[in-house]
């Protein structure tokens, strides 16, 4: 083995372990956090199904409380669908899409761990 050769080795070693510096522990907060909203927003598409649920009791607050701020937002840019709120919709689509996108078995953080590309 050359030097030229072993010098490249080691400097893409160098390399990798820089970019891998930041990509794991952002992954590893931005798994649970898409996780659990996309959940928290299919809890909230099953709890849109119960109208008279009293959205401020136990065990219905907590998935509202921090889904509201959430769906305040797309509230007015989204219309309703045949009279039904699909702003849930909207936020699962966009959390699933984004787990995919960057955590996904060909997403980029997982490629840029695996590969450092």
């Amino acid at each position: 083995m050359d030097v030229n050769a072993l010098l490249n080795v080691v400097s893409s070693s160098v390399l990798l372990s820089e970019t891998e510096a930041w990509v794991q522990p952002l992954s590893a907060v931005l798994g649970p956090f898409l996780n659990f909203f996309s959940f928290a927003m299919l809890c909230r598409i099953v709890l849109s199904w119960y109208p008279t649920a009293n959205v401020n009791e136990l065990p219905f607050n907590l998935i509202v409380w921090p889904t509201e701020p959430l769906l305040r937002l797309v509230r007015g840019s989204v219309p309703p669908a045949f009279g039904v709120d699909i702003t849930p919709v909207v936020w699962l689509g966009l959390f699933s899409f984004m787990n995919e996108i960057l955590l996904g078995q060909q997403g980029l953080l997982t490629m840029k761990i695996k590969y450092g590309i």
